[in-house]
């Protein structure tokens, strides 16, 4: 992103007109996907250049971050190398200026007001809606003193404390701030304090993995120990990932939880995405887990389990007689998920109609009932998941792009289980133990070289087709030593070999419809018809084959 909004006060363009933009919406999701998998090396500038983009769009000369200094618990009340870094000012003066701020003796005592709003939770403005406090009007001539005509600032937190402030300031000018600039800017916050403290943590790891070689060197003879057969442990399996739920100990797996982590404290709205069976339900549930709300249930909703005409009342509920068979009131699950986190699986499959009520929900946090006029407030924390691609799914007409900006907020891509083989094992075992735990049976032993094989296998169904492949092996074994039935040899091809074969066959599918309906794609004789696909659909996946009428057989 190379976008840079300047603050212009023309009479046709206010800042609250901007500020109801999707320029707001589109800003805070090209942060937050460019932020997820950053390399902690352009951290620091990338955060530098989104402070100006910040300033910029909610109308200020300069925006910076304060930090937190969490071992001495206090406000780091002076510039120095490390803070120096995320601070944008418009202008060489001004920056000045905010430095020589910071850095007078008598800075926190003038600035008190501000500190107590934050340590409050609550932002802190100048000039300030409390007329009646003296520290208030302190501050206000101190920051006019030195160049500030106005400023807004907001606490943040992440991943459950707090780590600093981000500060919008206007050199000489006064801002009358909109209400929702607070709301805006808690945002941004959240997603750069995300990203400092992924930093942190990152770097706070890479020492300990210095310092610990020896350690590392352990952990490698011990691997090499075991050789023929994975004994088969009768106690439960404990990973070290802090997510019981979650088996697996890659580092595919363990950036997905470094990212559960980062955003399960938040409110943001959480976008899964990645192909069936790859356990994007079990993601949900640790990040509801580790979140503020996990004191209730997690509520879900399959989208593509409900006939079309039911996901509306089943979303939001209906009132008696909305229509034929409603006997009695039913209560939606926006409406069951009040304080708590709602999950809407293949969410791609969601009906338009029904969007731009879902849109209406996320944005006002407000819906009505079918059959209904009274509006009923929810406050709702929304994860999302679908194996679509949802890009392509705007492009073709059958997904809003609006609504995809507001579930882009946090996307997580859930990787496959053939991007994650060393995984295998430990899947395995659980599921041996949980279907041997079914059934009735005790195996001992599971055969090295049988994992080593099936590690070799790419499974289209992922996770779920690993679970029965293991079920049927052990209802099929005796107890002791467990015995898999190994795929057969044509399915063990490369993946690359697969999808190229199935391409091939898709495209000829296409133009052999195309043929019989003499190029023509809708209408009851039209090429769609005859695939079995929505006109949308048929011409997507002609783009995706670059099929073009030069292509019509003589």
């Amino acid at each position: 992103m190379n976008r840079d909004i300047p603050y212009n006060a023309k009479k046709d363009e206010t800042l609250e007109k901007r500020l109801k933009s999707k320029s707001f919406e589109r800003l805070l999701s090209e942060m937050s996907a460019r932020y997820i998998n950053m390399p902690i090396e352009q951290i620091d500038t990338s955060v530098k250049k989104d402070f100006r983009h910040i300033a910029g769009l909610l109308g200020g000369d300069s925006c910076n971050f304060h930090v937190f200094d969490q071992e001495k618990s206090a406000w780091m009340t002076m510039f120095d190398k490390y803070e120096d870094v995320f601070l944008w000012a418009r202008s060489q003066k001004f920056e000045k200026e905010l430095k020589i701020f910071r850095s007078h003796p008598n800075f926190s005592k003038k600035m008190e007001y501000m500190f107590e709003r934050w340590g409050q939770g609550s932002y802190a403005m100048c000039p300030s809606p409390n007329k009646n406090s003296e520290k208030a009007r302190v501050m206000e001539r101190f920051a006019a003193a030195h160049g500030i005509g106005s400023f807004v600032s907001v606490p943040i937190f992440a991943i459950g404390r707090i780590v600093g402030a981000i500060i919008i300031a206007t050199h000489g000018r006064s801002v009358d701030w909109p209400e929702e600039i607070e709301s805006m800017l808690r945002l941004f916050g959240e997603v750069l304090a995300n990203a400092l403290v992924r930093k942190q943590t990152e770097e706070s790891l890479r020492k300990a993995l210095s310092e610990n070689q020896k350690l590392l060197a352990d952990i490698k003879k011990l691997k090499d120990q075991i050789e023929a057969d994975y004994v088969y442990l009768t106690e439960e399996i404990n990973t070290e990932n802090g997510f019981p739920e979650v088996v697996g100990e890659s580092q595919a797996l363990r950036r997905i939880l470094t990212k559960v982590k980062q955003v399960a404290p938040t409110t943001a709205t959480v976008l899964l995405l990645g192909e069936t069976g790859t356990g994007k339900n079990i993601i949900a549930r640790a990040i509801h887990n580790e979140s503020q709300r996990s004191q209730r249930p997690l509520v879900q909703v399959n989208c593509a389990a409900l006939a079309p005409g039911l996901i509306e009342s089943e979303l939001f509920g209906h009132e008696k007689g909305a229509f034929t068979g409603a006997h009695a009131r039913r209560i939606g699950r926006f409406e069951i998920a009040n304080r708590t986190t709602l999950f809407l699986d293949e969410i791609g499959e969601l009906p338009m109609a029904l969007q731009a009520k879902l849109l209406r929900v996320l944005q006002d946090g407000e819906f009505e009932r079918v059959g209904g006029s009274a509006s009923i407030k929810t406050d709702v924390r929304l994860i999302a998941a679908t194996n679509r691609d949802l890009t392509k799914e705007v492009e073709a007409g059958a997904f809003r792009s609006d609504l995809l900006y507001r579930l882009n907020v946090f996307p997580i891509h859930v990787p496959a289980l053939r991007e994650r083989p060393e995984d295998l094992p430990l899947l395995i075992h659980f599921f041996v133990r949980k279907f041997s735990k079914e059934f009735g049976k005790r195996f001992e032993k599971i055969p090295h070289s049988a994992v080593k094989n099936l590690q070799k296998y790419h499974w289209p169904g992922n996770i779920r087709e690993l679970e029965n492949f293991v079920e049927r092996a052990v209802i099929s074994s005796p107890s002791g030593v467990l015995r898999f039935e190994m795929p057969q040899a044509k399915y063990l091809r490369s993946l690359h070999d697969e999808k190229k074969k199935f391409q091939e066959v898709e495209r000829k599918y296409l133009l052999d419809a195309l043929e019989k309906a003499d190029w023509k794609i809708e209408g009851l004789r039209g090429a769609a018809v005859i695939a079995g696909l929505k006109p949308s659909t048929f011409r997507l996946h002609m783009k995706k084959y670059n099929i073009h009428r030069s292509h019509r057989r003589s």
